[in-house]
């Protein structure tokens, strides 16, 4: 049953993807541009980056944002890449920079202009498109968040322990053990702190904790750099070569390329208007609050292309690592995070194994409670006790997929993304076309000449 829903989902999603990927870099790079050029000059004034406005954001953003994809998620781009032919997997990060130099961009103009209207998404595309669509959007959105992305995060947290148990300890758990010693605790953990109201106190005191956490991960890897300093010609080399040689999708369009513009969208969070209504909720002035949600959007994709495949492409070289399996085919979530940790440790040691351990639990745990915030921003009309409820189902289908079909969960966040974001973006262009000259400013062509 499950195999079967995936093949379908895969389907479709290999059909959506070719003919979207062009749609959502044309729109996205018009919008962006008539965004930075034109309106900004004229709807917005200069602002200042304020610290006290970045860092607690960006850290609980990058902790975010880094867990959700930019190991597992990425590994599982590769792993796919390299089931469908692709000898030089690391060619899926040179396609990703590419892309992200049309999608970093967007992720600025979504939010100047998400800020502009002083509305969220789901407002602005009910507004902008029909209030059919803003509802679509959102329940879209919830799906992506709570289930889609809570669903990466216990596989992160599965793949953690099951992985420490049977290296450190030579305890192999079963599917059945991993679901009843490692998920159920978890839901359980997440479920006491929503019922509680407390979730938000809890997430306030990981602030700080993931900041170490990216911190720890930023020094980790400049470690692992420095120790394998000789094999980067190497990797940079084989960049280029799979680049030359792409293995194609449908319509010929390189699946690397497919695969790397998935990667950016889901780990930056970039045109799904997650950093637009995240910013509603600050003071801070267009442009500021634009560049807040930039930083940790440039971090991530950064982290996501560069550092995974990076340690991936050095573990598939040296054996620490396996892609696919002796069949073949794409290798499960444990394999490949296992694969990664023991990467990790076989060049910086414990303190690798450390590290990674402690940053993909924290993130984790913040992405699973955070899905939950937007939850409550975008379905305000709810009673709170509907809003739970309806969490903590998805959160305990995303949990037991995550063991029992974790390919399920991957493939229905490719297809969510094509949604989200194509919605999204859709209604940022309609914006900048037609509607956005009635947020002019007075004089504000002359203020940005002398500012």
């Amino acid at each position: 049953m499950l195999h079967q829903l995936e093949v379908a989902i895969t389907k479709v999603s290999e059909a959506i993807w070719p003919v979207f990927l062009p749609f959502i870099l044309v729109v996205g790079a018009t919008m962006a541009i008539r965004t930075i050029f034109m309106i900004q000059k004229q709807a917005t004034k200069p602002a200042k980056l304020q610290m006290k406005n970045v860092i607690g954001p960006a850290s609980i953003s990058l902790g975010a944002m880094i867990g959700t994809g930019a190991i597992i998620g990425v590994l599982g781009a590769l792993s796919k890449l390299s089931a469908n032919g692709q000898a030089n997997i690391e060619a899926m990060a040179i396609w990703a920079l590419i892309g992200s130099l049309i999608m970093l961009p967007v992720s600025y103009s979504e939010t100047l202009n998400s800020k502009i209207m002083g509305k969220t998404p789901k407002e602005y595309i009910s507004t902008l498109i029909s209030p059919k669509l803003g509802m679509t959007y959102a329940i879209c959105f919830v799906a992506l968040a709570v289930f889609g992305f809570g669903g990466f995060q216990f596989s992160g947290i599965d793949s953690v322990f099951a992985t420490v148990l049977n290296d450190k300890f030579g305890i192999e758990l079963s599917l059945v053990q991993r679901y009843l010693f490692i998920v159920i605790p978890v839901i359980a953990v997440v479920a006491a702190l929503v019922l509680s109201k407390k979730h938000e106190l809890f997430m306030g005191a990981m602030t700080y904790m993931i900041g170490t956490a990216v911190a720890g991960y930023f020094i980790f890897f400049t470690m692992f750099v420095l120790k394998t300093a000789d094999y980067i010609p190497t990797f940079f080399g084989s960049m280029i070569k799979g680049m030359m040689n792409p293995v194609n999708a449908m319509m010929g369009v390189p699946l690397g390329f497919i695969l790397g513009m998935q990667k950016v969208i889901q780990t930056a969070e970039t045109g799904l208007g997650a950093l637009a209504m995240a910013a509603q909720e600050s003071n801070s002035q267009p442009r500021e609050a634009a560049m807040i949600s930039l930083l940790p959007t440039a971090v991530t994709v950064f982290v996501s292309i560069v550092v995974t495949s990076y340690i991936a492409s050095y573990g598939v070289e040296v054996g620490t690592l396996a892609l696919v399996d002796a069949n073949g085919n794409a290798a499960g979530t444990v394999a490949r995070l296992g694969g990664y940790f023991a990467t990790a440790e076989h060049v910086v040691g414990i303190f690798g194994l450390i590290v990674l351990a402690a940053f993909t639990v924290l993130s984790a745990l913040t992405t699973i409670l955070g899905s939950y915030y937007y939850m409550t921003k975008l379905f305000k009309q709810n009673p709170i006790n509907k809003n739970i409820a309806i969490y903590l189902a998805l959160i305990i289908a995303a949990g037991t997929l995550a063991v029992f079909g974790a390919n399920v969960v991957f493939e229905a966040v490719d297809l969510l993304l094509f949604v989200l974001s194509g919605i999204n973006v859709t209604a940022l262009a309609i914006f900048t076309f037609k509607h956005w000259e009635a947020y002019k400013l007075s004089g504000s062509i002359k203020k940005d000449k002398v500012a």
